[in-house]
């Protein structure tokens, strides 16, 4: 049996807590699809086929020629829970210092509460930040864990997913400017704009700058160099009128396996505007809904969105865990704004 405890930390107080910890600085995603606070545990996602139509003409005293709606299609997605807990550390130790000294000596084990409510805060908004990059890889997010099968397909058009005919760590032959060409043609026929940013890895980034064709272009009429700079390249970039190079390499660790969020070799077109594309979405997690309840609730309903910190006791020996959760997913509210690239596959 788990019982939610506060003669330590109240849960109040926790989730106040909770969430003000910012999340780690190297989770770029979140500027892709920031955080939205939303006062349910679903969502409808209504996805609309727009068509640029122009009217026309008429005759003087004719009637109005009849207009053509956009076409669009809705489904609603629940949100999965995620939490975390740790054990308050030589919780004994604590305990057994706090009896002789009266039980005045409290500040030992609050901070231990609060140290593991960091650590968790981080463990949830790196397990965001993957769910991020999955969904970013090929429009579906997916998730295979902890006994939970889901699978939130957002309809990636096949067109969005693109290959070079030669593999950008080939520098001799490989020809990244050309191949970006008609990529971004087509995205500007799905959306009726370029892409704002390219998000890939430093690797991507080097293979790039070492491409002959990237050299000749930066040489002109000049000697040809070795390699290019971070800001020559942004040059080429700009004067294609390219989207702007995102180098991203972040590393998690997913059960004691280090993991990319993104693939190395995938290069991620993605809008100008970021939140044109969707969002990531926080819900409301049982927890909080706990603290709207009771004669002096500590949140009201409009407060209880994002995560929840909680203090349990559980257990035979019963023992302390400290406990973070959360309930969340990325939305892709227009799946056109996205395009994926995969320009070239890593040696295992």
């Amino acid at each position: 049996m788990t019982i939610v405890i506060d003669d330590i930390v109240t849960p109040a107080e926790l989730t106040g807590y909770v969430r003000e910890v910012p999340a780690p600085r190297n989770l770029l995603l979140e500027r892709f699809l920031p955080v939205r606070l939303e006062r349910n545990i679903k969502a409808r996602i209504t996805q609309i086929k727009a068509t640029n139509r122009a009217a026309k003409f008429r005759n003087w005293d004719t009637p109005a020629p009849q207009g053509r709606r956009d076409s669009f299609s809705s489904r609603e997605l629940r949100f999965p829970p995620i939490s975390q807990k740790l054990s308050v550390g030589e919780q004994e130790e604590l305990e057994l210092e706090m009896a002789r000294t009266g039980g005045d000596n409290r500040s030992a084990l609050v901070d231990q509460i609060y140290d593991d409510v960091d650590t968790n805060v981080s463990a949830i908004w790196n397990r965001f930040e993957l769910a991020r990059g999955d969904v970013f890889e090929d429009g579906v997010f997916t998730i295979r864990e902890n006994g939970l099968v889901l699978e939130a397909d957002f309809g990636l058009d096949p067109l969005h997913k693109v290959a070079p005919l030669i593999a950008w760590d080939n520098p001799e032959t490989a020809t990244p400017l050309s191949d970006m060409r008609p990529w971004i043609q087509r995205y500007v026929n799905s959306t009726g704009e370029r892409p704002g940013y390219m998000v890939v890895s430093e690797s991507t980034v080097g293979h790039m700058q070492m491409s002959k064709e990237v050299r000749q272009a930066a040489a002109g009429a000049g000697q040809i160099p070795s390699y290019v700079t971070d800001e020559t390249l942004a040059q080429l970039m700009r004067v294609h009128r390219y989207p702007q190079i995102v180098p991203y390499d972040c590393l998690l660790d997913v059960d004691d396996v280090t993991t990319r969020t993104i693939a190395e070799g995938k290069a991620i077109f993605l809008p100008a505007e970021p939140e044109s594309l969707g969002y990531t979405a926080i819900g409301i997690t049982a927890e909080a809904l706990m603290l709207t309840r009771g004669a002096n609730p500590s949140l009201i309903f409009a407060e209880t969105p994002g995560l929840a910190g909680v203090v349990t006791l559980e257990g035979d020996p019963p023992r302390r865990h400290t406990k973070v959760s959360a309930v969340g997913m990325p939305m892709l509210t227009d799946i056109r704004r996205l395009m994926v690239a995969t320009t070239w596959t890593p040696t295992p």
